[in-house]
């Protein structure tokens, strides 16, 4: 009988490790298996109810985040099978996967490790999921685009591979540490995973010494998982950003016989690399930054110009306002701080890299940031100043009035970015539907959990109109989703007609359970089915086209 260990590393992942198990579990069927899960140090740790509804799992807890070399030793240790399967929580596995990666392993005694095809939800290809160790050629390529622009070439493209066939076997350098097998003999002659990688790098070092003992690394197309990457790292995103490339020097450091020129010169070009992608990471969404740049600056060059909102008397009885007097024109660099402050802000709490145009987000937090600033300096100003004194008329450049009108301009600014994103949310609304390009879909669920969640009126799935909601068992949907409730999953012909709709979306709970469907009836209604996971409420959700699964 085939026998593997199973190893998931968990971070955070209470809303995807469910439908993770739940294809584990699938896949495990007639194989002889072990299923371990280290929830590492979480912020939010695996709740009970998941544990219980998964009791053949292993559960190992750690008080720290261990970084996943060091957690993946401290499960394996815990392993009693001769193969073991490294996991990222936020993937789903196709039912033969184990069994036909073990088959491989057995007809290749030759063979350390093993890797298979890893698609996006989308279904496109993870190039990483087989790589060549970096070079110079290659990193500096792949940095600059040219790998990009030449994805067939074997020297430019050579890092991810992009010009060789992804439905073919292949010995590679390396594969990704998202999913692969390995032997657990040669796992343990390694000594493992190098604990001095805390996150990225480490799948590569192993893959490395692999070779060096005189084994190789394989990629094969023989079956599919479906990885939804980042979920494990989207509450430490800068962090996991310096450990990537942090990973890089250590790799560097350590495997230097792989390069031909001084290593503070590599090291260079990686943290190169890392200032480029630091920009690429911050405003991947530049029309947003755009647009926000564009609002401030407005709004703070018509306050400080226009003459309507003070009028104070002036000294030489001109006409213009106080403000331009005394110096305070010279203030303009702190309508620029403010303009600056604000997008560097947005930029380091991601508001550029997502296109989503909710924005309540952001403004409980620059409220206070624009109050605080503005307000302070203003204020500063106005108890250090030298009152001008002419005609027995003593005047403050920084009159009172004049404070409170800079701290409400400052104010308007979150709001004005607030505005403009609503604005745009409803044009783009309005056109999905008159344009017809707004997907309707309908939610197959709901005997057991509640749907409001992806009911919700500013698009928790965004371009997606969600219409209700089917079950296998309508009789026992629960009263808080019977109001959202169209029919029953049998009756889907005649919904689809009447709605138009043509995607269904399987709700994936907690437990990883998800209701019964015919899929290959679905397809003759010509409906795309797509299996929904995770939390509509906090927006952290992925959807997955099953198709690739199958």
């Amino acid at each position: 009988m085939l026998s593997c260990s199973v190893i998931i590393i968990a971070y955070n992942s209470c809303d995807f490790i469910p439908a993770c198990l739940k294809s584990v579990r699938d896949a495990c069927e007639g194989i002889d298996s072990q299923i371990i899960v280290l929830d590492n140090g979480s912020n939010e740790p695996i709740i009970p109810e998941i544990k219980n509804f998964f009791p053949e799992v292993e559960w190992l807890d750690s008080k720290e985040n261990l970084g996943f070399g060091k957690g993946c030793n401290l499960a394996e240790k815990h392993a009693t099978k001769p193969y073991l399967f490294f996991i990222n929580p936020d993937t789903i596995i196709s039912k033969n996967a184990f069994r036909e990666m073990l088959k491989f392993m057995e007809e290749h005694p030759e063979a350390g490790t093993v890797g298979c095809r890893i698609l996006n939800e989308d279904g496109s290809l993870q190039w990483a999921c087989r790589r060549s160790f970096p070079t110079i050629v290659s990193a500096v390529s792949k940095t600059i685009g040219l790998a990009a622009l030449f994805p067939k070439n074997k020297t430019l493209a050579s890092y991810n591979m992009t010009f060789a066939d992804p439905d073919e076997m292949i010995e590679v350098d390396a594969v990704s540490g998202s999913f692969f097998c390995i032997r657990r003999d040669v796992y343990e002659k390694l000594n493992g995973f190098d604990e001095d990688f805390f996150m990225y790098g480490e799948d590569l070092d192993l893959c490395f010494r692999t070779k060096q003992i005189g084994l190789h690394n394989y990629y094969t197309p023989v079956t599919n998982i479906l990885h939804f990457k980042g979920q494990s790292c989207r509450t430490r995103r800068w962090g996991s950003y310096v450990d990537f490339y942090k990973a890089m020097l250590i790799f560097v450091k350590k495997h230097k016989d792989l390069y031909f020129v001084p290593n503070f010169l590599v090291s260079f070009g990686i943290l190169f690399a890392a200032f480029v992608g630091m920009f690429s990471r911050l405003i991947p969404k530049f029309w947003k930054m755009f647009l926000d740049t564009g609002v401030i600056a407005i709004w703070t060059m018509f306050f400080f110009s226009y003459e309507t909102f003070i009028n104070l008397p002036c000294l030489d009885c001109s006409e213009r306002p106080i403000f331009f007097k005394n110096n305070i024109v010279e203030d303009w660099w702190l309508a620029v701080l403010v303009v600056i402050m604000n997008l560097v802000f947005l930029m380091f709490r991601g508001e550029y890299t997502e296109s989503s145009l909710k924005g309540e987000k952001f403004l409980r937090y620059l409220i206070p940031l624009n109050l605080l600033t503005v307000g302070g300096y203003c204020a500063f100003r106005y108890f250090t100043q030298t009152p001008i004194v002419d005609e027995d008329i003593r005047i403050l450049p920084y009159e009172s009035h004049w404070i409170a009108l800079s701290v409400c301009s400052s104010l308007f600014i979150p709001f004005a970015l607030l505005a403009w994103r609503r604005i745009a949310f409803w044009i783009n609304y309005f056109y999905r539907i008159f344009a017809k390009k707004r997907h309707r879909s309908i939610l197959l669920g709901g005997r057991e959990d509640s749907l409001n969640n992806w009911f919700d009126s500013y698009n928790v799935i965004p371009g997606i109109e969600i219409l209700g909601c089917v079950s296998n068992e309508p009789e026992n949907i629960s009263d808080e989703n019977r109001q959202h409730l169209l029919g029953s999953l049998s009756q889907m012909e005649n919904i689809c007609n009447r709605t138009g709709c043509r995607e269904l979306l399987v709700v994936s709970n907690f437990s990883g359970y998800r209701e019964n469907f015919d899929i290959t009836w679905l397809d003759k209604l010509g409906m795309c089915v797509f299996l929904l996971i995770g939390n509509g409420k906090n927006g952290n959700f992925a959807l997955v086209n099953l198709k690739y699964l199958r």
